[in-house]
């Protein structure tokens, strides 16, 4: 009988991968079942090679022309596909009738330069040599494993390693409840992102105890819990109370031709323009003096009521309130 073990095999054109591809790149357990090979020009600083480990398998070339790592992994890839194949069929060895294994292996060309893999993939088609061609762009060693962590750039052998690997070290949780990171599995990926989360937060200013985690959530609340002017100001207030306060000192003056209209004025000539103009008024100017002791003055211009307020010797605090404009009281005077 014959048992097959698979076996991951990369060939890496170091010159046009670049030395990110498998920088700072680490398993969590032995790897028998990948290996890397790295065809680095003879001149390439050992400085800027990764560091000697069980799963990299360095070729340097024996020149140093532009070409001759690309050369090596070419050769090297068709020479080891004319030694690595294997006979069994149906768990059959032609080779050895005892129990034993072969490898059977998936290898890969990794390269950076399109103009270079488009031809070794047809060479490698044209000879039916089964190796797949990995064009690099943004990717590293890490994008093609399953299970791994880009952050800490390590390779895992199982689903639940990566998992528990991402609930210790990864899961940082924002501490507002309300807050959808602050949910297991969905924190942040790292301390930094939590803290930059964190100082983006904003707080409610009535409500100093209540943090948002967004604009638009600190709006919603706003919207919510307390009113918003509609005068100009379209300023938030803690409650309506406050609200009413501000509303009345900005605008005191109610329509009065008609009970049931909510029109409110900074001032008398804006209460008789909205008379005369909304209601057809012909006596738009009220005396708010005497409608404040409850019974109703109006006349027909700004003139007759100053001289009713003359006549009727209202005390400026009676009228202060109203705010008479300017130009009508420089007018009287």
């Amino acid at each position: 009988m014959c048992t097959v073990r698979y076996s991951s095999v990369y060939f890496v054109d170091w010159e046009t991968t670049g030395k990110d591809f498998v920088k700072g790149v680490r398993f969590t357990s032995t790897q028998r079942d990948t290996k890397v090979h790295l065809f680095y020009n003879k001149k390439t600083p050992k400085t800027d090679l990764p560091t000697d480990c069980e799963w990299i398998v360095k070729h340097p070339t024996l020149t140093t022309s532009d070409e001759a790592s690309w050369t090596a992994l070419i050769t090297y890839v068709l020479h080891f596909y004319t030694h690595v194949s294997c006979n069994c069929s149906n768990n059959r060895c032609k080779l050895w009738s005892k129990n034993h294994v072969h490898t059977k292996f998936r290898a890969h060309v990794v390269c950076g330069d399109e103009s270079r893999y488009q031809e070794l993939e047809a060479i490698l088609k044209f000879n039916k040599i089964p190796v797949k061609i990995i064009k690099v762009g943004e990717r590293t060693l890490l994008d093609l494993f399953q299970y791994s962590c880009s952050h800490c750039k390590i390779i895992f052998k199982t689903k639940k390693e990566a998992e528990d690997h991402d609930q210790a070290k990864h899961n940082f949780l924002c501490d507002n409840l309300k807050c959808e990171k602050s949910k297991r599995k969905n924190g942040f990926f790292a301390k930094k992102e939590l803290d930059e989360h964190l100082a983006r937060q904003k707080i409610c200013q009535f409500c100093p105890e209540k943090r948002f985690c967004s604009a638009e959530k600190l709006e919603e609340h706003m919207s919510k819990a307390h009113p918003r002017c509609d005068c100009s100001c379209e300023e938030f207030y803690e409650n309506r109370d406050e609200y009413l306060q501000h509303y009345y000192s900005k605008l005191p003056l109610p329509c009065l031709e008609q009970p049931n209209c909510s029109g409110r004025f900074p001032n008398i000539e804006f209460q008789a323009f909205h008379h005369k103009s909304v209601h057809g008024a012909t006596y738009p100017y009220y005396c708010m003096a005497c409608y404040k002791k409850k019974y109703l003055v109006c006349l027909k211009t700004g003139e007759e009521l100053l001289n009713h307020v003359e006549e009727a010797k209202h005390k400026e605090a009676e009228f202060s309130f109203a705010q008479i404009p300017a130009h009508l009281a420089l007018t009287r005077n």
